[in-house]
């Protein structure tokens, strides 16, 4: 009996073991499937276990679950990620898999952005083509100098010339509202987050009327919406600034949305101002200008984005503040009253809200209202007594713009709208006008000072409208006017009317031939108006757009726009230091641009893209006081800039290179002949510069050629970018100038100025 009760304990005891082994190897597996590089769930994604028939597919939530069984191997399948395959250990029943998105291999896609349906004189480039840029520093805006049409300033300066106009004769729009200025320290890096940039709209000229008026161009840079399926954080750090960006839903994903994104430069912390001077001075300048206070910069972007039935509701804010300080020696003895301590700071704050809705299938309106607030303050040089010359001018605005586009049929459209400004601003001078690109000498120690303290006040309403209409099934008219109304306190005003037109004609499915006229208005500078400083009585300057175009696509791919313009100008302000304010301004200038511009482009695909810009143009002034007629500042007759971008083949995959290469005519400039005393009978006195013919001379012809190498690493939850873009790869010595010494002494044998030699610029960002 008792041996018999042993067995059956014994036999109850194996089986109940046995089950139990059975329920642990036949217990459920869990698989959790995410993507590399940003840890999100990966739906849709197919499971198939040991090389059988057993498989499933994860859910909305990246999971799946199969019961009573225990892989040793799995395979795994999702479109637009690498195939895996992987073994599994026999205790693993919950895993978690991270699949590596896949390069794909597409077709060529369309980066017109449409937000300006208008055609003519307009390139547009998504964020893509923006940032593969090489030379670019990693900042999408930078991209537009490697454009046709547009010249820059000088090197690394995003201040440009546009088809011939001056550099402040140019529209600049983020989000349809303005903004104080979009570069930092003349051009270094845009004042806006990288990682924010959408797409920019670049007009070189004809641009449609709800811009408003100018003489050049426009740059329209849009804001991508906020992420909204998770929170994203970004950082990032260069060569001369470091970033950060947060970004994802308020609440629930798939609601509102926001980010917060800041930056700020970092050279001022790790060098100090003789630090600085030792490492980046000129030595080809003698006695060169030494820095007090190491430039810096910072800016700030905010939005919120509430989510409406066919629309949306930003909210946003963004400010940017420069600031640097020198002492400036090298015009100590030609410009005594210029030397001295140089203290410079610029500042602006836009905060605002725009409202975009499809009311119903007929109608849908545009809202921006926005304040923003743009501050300037130098001090410079000295006066007789030691005093600086000073000058605080800020700008307190209120811009409303309301717009309505009405579809009277599916291709008939009317927009209908208007813009109102209105500024208060505080002005403190005591200062000399401002140079101008008229000067062939400005000598500010011989200049009149002005001194004005008071409040400004800027009224403008501009109301305008436009109507596209289909004349025949190729054919496509555009036409639109706009009326601005201005007055500044003080007693200057202006009404005048704009009306554009442009056609646009399908001769083929893949041709399309543009043709635009306008006429384009500008207020004077401020200095030109204000009474006591300048003349309230000026008129408007004037420019008039006449432009042809063909645009072509050779394939989904390739595609080619070529057009030529012709632009006349009349009453440009011209400066006559000679006469007393109000006589010391008139309209009494006029000019003329013409060119043609090629730009052929390949869109992305496969991570490729690429662009090659040609322009041929002429730009002079005349002033018609005195009747000389010269180059204009910003004329150079021929500029070629390539660039291509693709990523390196093979196990180099997530590598990317890029190079841009480009060539330009020399820039004009006056030539020193000679030098006189400023009085003969004091030998003491300062020497003054005698000048050849105004803008004869050219500087010799520059090229650069600029390299990009990027390398992307992905983590299970985030990516990780490095990058080295470097400049003038080739080591050509550009001469930009020549210094003919702080005396003038070099008549004849100037020393020649060099531009940016080999720079290496690296980039790290990291995102999860």
């Amino acid at each position: 009996m008792r041996i018999k009760r042993q067995f059956l304990t014994r036999t109850f005891l194996f089986a109940f073991l046995s089950l139990n082994a059975s329920a642990l190897l036949a217990a459920d597996f869990t698989i959790h499937i995410k993507e590399k590089g940003s840890g999100s769930p990966v739906a849709g994604a197919v499971i198939v276990l040991d090389e059988s028939e057993t498989y499933s597919e994860t859910d909305q939530s990246g999971h799946a679950i199969f019961s009573n069984t225990t892989p040793q191997r799995i395979k795994i399948l999702a479109t637009g990620f690498e195939t895996l395959e992987q073994e599994v250990a026999p205790e693993e029943q919950n895993v978690t898999i991270y699949l590596e998105p896949l390069e794909m291999q597409g077709t060529g896609i369309e980066v017109t952005a449409e937000r300006i349906e208008e055609k003519a004189s307009k390139i547009s480039l998504t964020r893509e083509e923006l940032t593969q840029m090489a030379g670019s520093h990693g900042d999408p805006l930078k991209a537009i100098t490697a454009l046709p049409g547009i010249i820059p300033a000088g090197e690394e300066s995003t201040r440009v010339y546009m088809r011939g106009s001056n550099t402040d004769e140019n529209i600049i729009w983020v989000n349809r509202a303005p903004v104080g200025y979009l570069y930092h320290l003349g051009g270094f890096q845009s004042t806006i987050h990288p990682a924010l940039i959408e797409d920019i709209n670049v007009f070189l000229g004809g641009f449609p009327v709800e811009y408003g008026n100018a003489l050049g161009g426009v740059i329209d840079a849009k804001l991508r919406p906020p992420k909204n399926d998770r929170k994203h954080y970004y950082f990032d750090i260069s060569t001369i600034a470091s970033s950060f960006l947060i970004e994802g839903p308020v609440d629930e994903p798939g609601g509102d949305s926001y980010f917060v994104a800041g930056r700020r430069s970092y050279i001022d912390l790790l060098f100090s101002p003789d630090e600085f001077n030792k490492q980046f001075q000129d030595d080809e300048i003698e006695d060169p200008d030494q820095f007090t206070l190491v430039p810096r910069f910072y800016d700030f972007q905010a939005l919120h984005r509430h989510k409406l039935d066919k629309g949306h509701l930003d909210t946003y804010i963004f400010a940017a503040s420069d600031e640097a300080a020198l002492d400036v020696r090298g015009s100590a003895a030609s410009d005594p009253q210029l030397a001295g301590a140089l203290n410079q700071k610029q500042a602006y704050v836009t905060t605002g809200v725009t409202w975009q809705q499809i009311l119903n299938s007929d109608w849908e309106q545009f809202m921006t209202l926005a304040y923003y607030h743009n501050e300037t303050s130098f001090r410079l040089g000295r006066d007789v007594n030691g005093n600086p010359y000073f000058a605080e001018i800020e700008a307190n605005s209120i811009f409303w713009q309301p717009e309505l586009l009405y579809r009277l049929s599916d291709k008939d459209q009317l927009t209908v709208g208007f813009s109102s400004v209105y500024t208060r601003a505080p002005v403190d001078l005591n200062i000399s006008r401002p140079p101008d690109e008229d000067d062939i000498y400005f000598d500010f120690t011989g200049q009149p000072k002005f001194t004005l303290k008071k409040n400004l006040y800027i009224r403008e309403l501009s109301p305008y409208v436009k109507y596209r209409t289909p004349l025949t099934s190729k054919l496509t008219t555009i036409v639109g006017v706009n009326y601005s109304n201005l007055s500044v306190s003080g007693g200057y005003s202006q009404q005048e009317l704009s009306p554009r037109a442009s056609l646009e004609y399908t001769a083929t499915d893949n041709t399309l031939l543009t043709a635009s006229w306008g006429r384009f208005i500008q207020t004077p500078n401020g200095t030109e108006i204000v009474e006591t400083f300048g003349n309230p009585g000026l008129e408007v300057t004037e420019a008039e757009h006449r432009i042809l175009g063909i645009q072509y696509k050779f394939n989904p791919l390739y595609s080619i726009k070529t057009e030529i313009y012709h632009k006349p100008m009349k009453n440009l302000v011209v400066s006559i230091d000679s006469n007393p304010p109000p006589a010391n301004y008139a309209n009494e200038g006029t000019g003329e641009a013409y060119g043609i511009d090629i730009f052929i482009k390949r869109e992305p695909k496969d991570r490729k893209m690429g662009w090659l810009g040609l322009s041929y143009a002429k730009s002079e002034r005349t002033n018609e006081i005195t009747h000389i007629t010269r180059e204009f500042s910003g004329d150079q007759p021929l500029t070629l800039t390539a660039l291509w971008a693709q990523p390196f083949g093979g196990d180099w995959k997530r590598w990317d290179w890029s190079v841009k290469a480009e060539i330009h005519s020399g820039t004009p400039y006056t030539e020193v002949t000679g030098r006189h005393k400023e009085d003969p009978l004091d030998p003491t006195s300062r020497w003054i510069p005698e000048f050849g013919t105004h803008n004869d001379a050219r500087t010799p012809t520059y090229y650069k050629i600029d390299l990009r190498i990027a390398k992307e690493v992905l983590m299970n939850t985030g990516k990780l970018k490095l990058y080295l873009d470097i400049q003038n790869v080739t080591f050509a010595k550009n001469i930009v100038e020549y210094d003919y010494g702080n005396e003038y002494e070099k008549v004849g044998n100037p020393s020649e100025i060099s531009g940016i030699g080999f720079f290496p610029f690296f980039g790290a960002e990291i995102e999860f």
